[in-house]
């Protein structure tokens, strides 16, 4: 039975300006997020002027990092659950409307892959990936576009499970057994009476993938493990203001503005993906 449980509409919307806000960074009149001003080191926020977020320790306005960090956090979030998507999709659904000795070969598969700790696949990726840097350059495919891909791969064993639990009750159903009986293909049973009942979990499992990749990029680039200079991330940020502090600086903002956006952006997702879970009523 579905949930009762309301749209959390303002959350949304909320979440909706930051990503519009993020994506219309180069149009609005921020500084340089990359300029370095040493005669504006560590200038503590003004709220009501410039620099309203402060300076960091090279001088560089926070409120325009903040807002460019924006774009490659929620980047990563959706590149990164497209890509999980993309292979979780099919791989639980060949494995749910398959024979029991495939299904079971493949989930096999999958209890393996999930048995690897993440850091430890991610940073394999990486160093594998990075062999062929200068290759994949030629084609645009720089590293944080790798990193786009090696976050998405960690996060499409939890899509299979869901997609296949879903083709596993749904082809039980009498109108699958119908279309069977009147000579339809498999290929047009999935596409034209499984696909459409796949569309709320799939959609569902966006909306509750998109904070953990959010949230798994920023604990790498917060370790110096993902993104690199000049590029920018909430993760990035906190690390660099983490990297400041000392006893005889006092610059906490350059701490807890990035965390405070950060958490902030997955506690809106958390609020979706809560209702996502109740309007179809499955649990991850």
């Amino acid at each position: 039975m579905k949930s009762a449980n309301k749209f959390p509409r303002w959350q949304a919307l909320l979440l909706l300006s930051i990503c519009l806000v993020a994506a219309l960074a180069p149009l609005l009149p921020l500084a340089d997020y990359s300029s370095m001003q040493v005669s504006q080191q560590l200038v503590s926020p003004q709220f009501t002027s410039s620099p309203f977020l402060g300076t960091d320790a090279q001088g560089r306005d926070m409120l325009a990092r903040l807002i460019y960090g924006a774009r490659i956090s929620l980047s990563v979030g959706i590149f990164g659950t497209l890509v999980a998507l993309l292979i979780g999709v099919p791989f639980g659904a060949v494995a749910g409307l398959g024979s029991p000795r495939r299904d079971g070969l493949m989930m096999r598969l999958a209890d393996a892959l999930e048995s690897i700790p993440m850091v430890v696949f991610i940073l394999f990726m990486l160093s594998v990936l990075q062999e062929y840097r200068i290759e994949l350059a030629t084609v645009g495919f720089g590293r944080l576009q790798l990193f786009f891909v090696a976050i998405g791969v960690l996060f499409w064993l939890p899509t299979a499970r869901v997609v296949r639990a879903e083709c596993l009750r749904i082809k039980k159903k009498a109108f699958i057994d119908a279309a069977h009986s009147q000579g339809m293909s498999s290929l047009h049973i999935f596409r034209h009476h499984i696909l459409p009942q796949l569309w709320p979990a799939i959609g569902s499992m966006l909306i509750i993938t998109l904070p953990r990749v959010i949230l798994m990029e920023a604990f790498l680039s917060f370790l110096g493990l993902g993104v690199e200079a000049p590029a920018v991330s909430w993760g990035r940020l906190a690390s660099d203001g983490m990297a400041t502090l000392n006893p005889l600086v006092d610059a906490g903002w350059l701490l807890y503005l990035p965390s405070i956006a950060l958490v902030g952006c997955l506690l809106l997702f958390q609020r979706l993906a809560s209702w996502a879970r109740d309007y179809v009523n499955f649990d991850t």
